[in-house]
């Protein structure tokens, strides 16, 4: 993939960097999967590369100290940037055993990024959240990430580069667009063939069963699609972004940190939202099904289909992102139901990719970041607690107050 890291020339975003320190440190298992290092090893080599120091220059060069074994890795790299990159150069320096053993290598990567000769104290972007300062292998033993960081902290300035990395990867190039593409596919094949045939099976036979049993078969779907019949998407591929979020029964959530619980489903609104990986990149996807609703619950439902048309036309290149939120408002205003406003959620959705949620690209009320042609999202809309009366429950079994969602298409991409 071509990396064209200063290609966002506001140095502001960049907290005036002057160059990049983009290090993954040592495995873990309990590391998060969408980690910023993580994913930004996956976009920048196909492939995480733990324990690894990388130092990118403002001038293109980028520096890479890692192991033999990744040294090997890498070496087809050197002397071959791809044409148009503004990377000019890729040197990979053999780390040796030993984290803390490591100082004429850190020498050398400080005197080839020509950092310590500006004068004033240099300033060096990196992942804040990600930082290793402080953290040590098994054993008590420092890894080779922290001691160049904790070598870095003592020589220049640390400072946060994530919005500038978040701008750069939120782009995406063709290749990325039709793993996206698969991705989104996937997951709309999961929600037609496995959860709408398992809910129409355990309505017309009126069986039992919680949602957090029935979360539990359609993440099994999405980790292995041939139970869904698609016997040529190969399991290395595809894994959930989140466990899958069943709601029914009036105990509703819309927020994507909800969780399904272990009450029984009941036959009213049933609530789904679920995310699937494809070769590491995200799509998600959600959905509302009214079993036998009151009118007043099926109209808020077409009211809310307005809301998200309005808002998929507000997604237009140079537009910030907060005329997606303001979109949704105007419309309830000028169709006469401003009431719905307040159950509207704080962002209709965000930017998506190898990161499930880029923090920095939501569709709230107040981002000024603007669209560009390539950026991916997820465009969630819905109404949360709407309460009913009793002429709108009368012959129905929905309770006092009830949720909907909507997230369609899974994916916006790319933008018109």
């Amino acid at each position: 993939m071509m990396f064209t890291f200063y290609q966002i020339s506001d140095r502001n975003v960049w907290n005036e960097a002057a160059c990049l320190s983009l290090l993954r440190g040592p495995y873990s298992e309990d590391d998060d999967m969408f980690k910023k290092s993580a994913i930004f090893h996956q976009y920048l080599f196909g492939i995480e590369l733990p324990d690894t120091v990388l130092l990118l220059t403002e001038a293109g060069n980028c520096y890479i100290l890692t192991s033999k074994k990744k040294c090997d890795f890498l070496q087809p790299a050197v002397g071959n940037t791809p044409a148009g990159s503004t990377i000019v150069g890729v040197t990979v320096i053999k780390s040796n055993k030993g984290g803390n053993n490591n100082d004429e290598n850190f020498d050398k990567l400080l005197d080839l990024a020509e950092i310590l000769d500006t004068g004033t104290k240099a300033k060096v972007g990196y992942f804040t959240k990600d930082s290793t300062l402080g953290n040590d292998d098994e054993g008590g033993k420092p890894s080779l990430v922290s001691s160049w960081e904790k070598r870095l902290s003592e020589e220049v300035e640390l400072v946060d580069a994530d919005k500038g990395l978040s701008l750069l990867m939120s782009v995406k190039e063709a290749p990325e667009i039709e793993i996206m593409r698969k991705s989104a596919i996937l997951a709309n094949k999961v929600l037609k063939r496995g959860f709408i045939s398992k809910i129409e099976e355990i309505i017309d036979s009126e069986l039992k069963t919680t949602h957090e049993e029935l979360a539990g078969q359609l993440d099994g779907m999405i980790e292995d699609p041939s139970k869904i019949g698609l016997k040529n998407v190969p399991q290395k591929f595809v894994q959930s972004c989140y466990y899958p979020i069943i709601q029914s029964g009036g105990d509703y959530s819309i927020k994507i940190s909800a969780q399904s619980s272990k009450k029984t489903l009941e036959y009213d609104i049933i609530l789904v939202s679920f995310g699937a990986r494809y070769q590491d990149y995200c799509s998600n996807i959600a959905r509302t099904f009214l079993v036998d609703p009151p009118k007043y619950v099926s109209e808020t439902y077409e009211i809310l289909l307005g809301v998200h048309n309005a808002c998929m036309d507000a997604m237009v290149p140079g537009k910030p992102l907060k005329t997606v939120h303001n979109a949704a408002v105007k419309f309830l205003k000028n169709s006469g139901h401003e009431s719905l406003i307040p159950h509207l959620p704080k962002n209709m959705g965000f930017a998506m990719g190898l990161d499930f949620r880029d923090p920095n690209f939501v569709l709230s009320a107040k981002n000024q970041v603007l669209f560009k042609q390539g950026m991916m999202f997820t465009l969630s809309v819905g109404f949360n607690n709407v309460a009913l009366k009793e002429k709108h429950k009368a012959a129905s079994n929905v309770k006092s107050a009830v949720s909907i969602k909507l997230i369609f298409p899974p994916l916006r991409y790319p933008l018109d």
